[in-house]
């Protein structure tokens, strides 16, 4: 932030504030001032070298400098102060460009993630996922079992128990956004100066959560579906909104794959800490896990330390973010040799040019 403060010194126009939406073209600001809208057209990176500004796309969360316009140009997005963590996700490509994958933003300079799965349906292997894409951000994540009104279990710990298996070292809270339940314990990570985000999929009880935490109802929401008591979806965007005791809240619309992204921290390490304690005893260094001697993760599951869905679990993100290296290797490697073959085309073009 002392770039930040420096560049406000240096040029007293520019008004700081806080992306709270971004609709097309157009930015919605949340400043002290008031909330207003700005352009991002020539939004830019500041770094350390102001001689080294790069141009960059604002999202819900970002720190911003904003120039007033006038009667002729309207209010302009000047600056984005570097991004403290960044929750991104890869998402698969529909129609020509099946099966491969874009990266989304869905928040930045967030501290904490709510995960929010429901009660009524809970999913594991997806819950994997999600700690690993918020780990990877540098936020921290806090999951958050809604809906606990529709259950009829009454032991919480043996209700919880897959869960906090699946994530080591993760808080996990049980609530209710239709009645309170459980609620309160949440408003410690919303204090003033903290970022809370919700993610989860479609249907799971954001908005219903987001009302409860603000203290009234600005979210939209809708019944459960009487077919499979399943939520459905509401929220559409991704906003900030900020909380009368200075805390802030970014709700999501529902996320329906988790694709991981290569992040700021070993996510695996951490959303698998009890795996990646046994990577390391293995006899051989390349050992595969398989049928190796001396293979400590086999001898681990074996003595029932080690659980053996969490360790194909394991495999399977570590195998996806390998291709994914694979995959940017090669898009460089053909960068590359393109770009090579223009300079080639236009240097024979020229030598031909001069004779």
């Amino acid at each position: 932030m002392a770039h930040f403060s420096q560049i406000c010194v240096a040029d007293s126009e520019l008004r700081p504030g806080r992306v709270a939406r971004v609709d097309g073209i157009s930015t919605f600001v949340h400043a002290d001032t008031g909330d207003f809208r700005a352009g991002s057209n020539f939004a830019q990176n500041i770094t350390g070298n102001r001689s080294e500004i790069e141009p960059i796309e604002p999202t819900v969360g970002d720190w911003v400098l904003v120039r007033p316009g006038d009667h002729q140009y309207s209010d302009e997005i000047e600056f984005v102060v570097p991004r403290t963590s960044l929750l991104i996700r890869n998402r698969s490509v529909r129609g020509r460009s099946e099966g491969k994958s874009d990266q989304q933003i869905l928040a930045a300079n967030v501290n904490t993630v709510f995960i929010i799965q429901a009660a009524n349906n809970l999913n594991v292997s997806r819950l994997e996922r999600e700690v690993a894409l918020v780990w990877s951000s540098g936020a921290v994540p806090v999951i958050v079992v809604s809906k606990i009104d529709l259950i009829q279990e009454v032991d919480p710990i043996n209700f919880l128990a897959p869960l906090a298996s699946a994530a080591p070292e993760v808080e996990i809270f049980a609530v209710s956004g239709l009645t309170g339940v459980g609620i309160r314990s949440l408003h410690r990570f919303i204090s003033r100066g903290e970022t809370v985000a919700l993610i989860g999929a479609s249907g799971v009880g954001k908005s219903t959560l987001t009302n409860q935490l603000i203290g009234e109802n600005i979210m939209d929401t809708v019944g459960i579906r009487s077919s499979d008591t399943r939520g459905r979806h509401t929220t559409v965007t991704r906003q900030l909104l900020p909380l009368s005791d200075g805390g802030v809240l970014i709700d999501t619309p529902g996320i329906r794959t988790i694709g991981l992204v290569e992040g700021r921290v070993d996510a695996l390490a951490k959303t698998f800490s009890e795996i990646v304690e046994f990577v390391g005893r293995c006899k051989f260094r390349d050992c595969a896990h398989e049928d190796e001697p001396g293979c400590a993760i086999t001898q681990a599951i074996a003595a029932g330390q080690l659980q053996t869905s969490r360790f194909e679990s394991y495999k399977c993100l570590l195998q996806e973010l390998d291709d994914q290296r694979a995959n940017k290797d090669r898009g460089t490697k053909t960068d590359n040799s393109r770009e090579d073959r223009i300079k080639a085309i236009t240097a024979r073009q020229q030598s031909r040019l001069v004779k």
